[in-house]
């Protein structure tokens, strides 16, 4: 009896060879592949790793260069910019982590570099070693990362939240008789006082000086050599009327009364339209809140505001959201002052509604001009408001130099006003 045939496969039939037992290629082929997936997947560990902290850390220098080129834009003159905007840049950066650690504002790791020139500030950050997957592989085992960013505070032409008042920007008044044979600039020193005929202290209801800008009696005015918050009068006055760039020095806000009018029927006031100027609702609307903006060199409507009730009862309810700020001036008081009893403490400056955005204008060009229906502004200045003493009482404050604004950039002639850019 023959034995059974052995069964013979295809391959054999075809090729007339004996099938190969590939198990083993299968399982190298498995390693390779399973390798492979690894490698691939540390990679994609070490990408995502480092793609998430150059972000994180470019995202903190950002903010950290324009915090501390907002140094730039600070109106008190005894600020050191140079330290000022080191420090502000990396109170910025502490707020801020990279991989769930807080950025080390230590010389190893973090510089701030300030370019007062230009006004430029630098912030830069190297991320410390970062361990790797892939890396390793190749005998990389950690890498580190630097990010950089530069701000810049420029020259602009706008600001926001700009209350409806244009103050005469101010000029070299040369001492001489005005109308009703008052004399201008009572002491001479080239800076607007009141008249304090009872001797407190306090700009009340006709006790404002009579200027006015008169070519004739050799007026001049520039707004950057002679305007508000310029050197001009660095060296003028004596006591608490000696101040740098201004900071610091009373200013005639909006007059209430008639009898505190240089020009007549023109109470500092500006609208956009002919009714908004004109309408005392609207303009203590606008003092209490809202939110406008103004741009420099440009043209709006000339208002008088001349109904005291709304108008002066506006300014006493935007005094009183902030009622125990008050201005304390520094030992020196031309190095300006500071404000206490603010409800927003240390920020005063930038949260307190006692401090307010208005409209400075060429005194120059409304010379003369009583009836003048128009006014454009050339710059923005801060104000700190002192309290209201009557209803009929002229609204006063404190300089606090020229604004940081927002919108388009450039250099608008005149323009002082600052913005922040960030350049890189």
């Amino acid at each position: 009896m023959r034995p059974p045939p052995e069964r013979v496969s295809t391959e054999e039939r075809v090729f007339g060879c004996p099938r190969l037992d590939r198990t083993g290629a299968a399982m190298v082929v498995a390693a390779v592949m399973i390798l492979l997936f690894l490698s691939l997947t540390a990679l994609a560990i070490d990408y995502g790793m480092i793609k998430t902290a150059k972000a994180e850390a470019q995202r903190a220098m950002d903010g950290a260069a324009l915090a501390g080129a907002s140094a730039f834009t600070e109106p008190d003159p005894t600020f050191n910019k140079d330290s000022g905007a080191k420090a502000r840049a990396k109170a910025l950066a502490v707020k801020h982590t990279v991989r769930r650690t807080v950025i080390d504002t230590t010389a190893a790791h973090m510089t701030v570099t300030v370019d007062l020139a230009n006004s430029n500030v630098t912030a830069t950050y190297s991320v410390p070693p970062m361990s790797l997957w892939f890396g390793r592989r190749f005998g990389t085992s950690t890498m580190g990362l630097t990010a950089t960013a530069k701000a810049h505070a420029e020259n602009t032409n706008t600001a926001t939240c700009v209350k409806p008042v244009a103050i005469p920007d101010a000029f070299n008044n040369q001492p001489n008789i005005s109308k009703g044979k008052e004399q201008e600039d009572l002491n001479g020193d080239k800076i607007y006082n009141y008249k304090d005929g009872n001797s407190n202290s306090t700009w009340d209801e006709g006790e404002t000086e009579p200027w006015s800008f008169d070519n004739s009696k050799g007026d001049s005015y520039d707004s950057t050599s002679t305007g508000w918050g310029t050197n001009y009068r660095n060296a003028l006055g004596t006591g608490v009327n000696r101040r740098t760039k201004d900071y610091g020095r009373q200013i005639l806000v909006q007059p209430i009364s008639s009898k505190d009018l240089s020009t007549p029927s023109w109470h500092n006031v500006w609208g956009k339209s002919k009714p908004d100027a004109n309408s005392a609702s609207k303009v203590a609307a606008r003092i209490l809140g809202e939110c406008e903006t103004a741009e420099v060199q440009t043209t709006y409507e000339a208002g008088n505001g001349s109904n005291t009730g709304p108008v002066s009862d506006a300014w006493d309810e935007l005094i009183a959201r902030d009622p125990g700020a008050t201005w304390v001036d520094n030992p020196d008081p031309s190095t300006g002052g500071t404000v206490t009893g603010s409800n927003q403490g240390a920020n005063w400056l930038n949260q307190s509604a006692r401090v307010i955005v208005v409209g400075l204008y060429n005194p120059s060009a409304y010379a003369g001009c009583p009836s003048c229906n128009t006014v454009q502004l050339n710059n923005l200045g801060r104000v700190f408001l002192e309290p209201h003493t009557c209803k009929k009482c002229p609204v006063t404050g404190r300089f606090l130099g020229l604004v940081g604004g927002g919108g388009a950039g450039g250099n608008p002639s005149g323009s002082l006003v600052k913005r922040l850019v960030l350049i890189k």
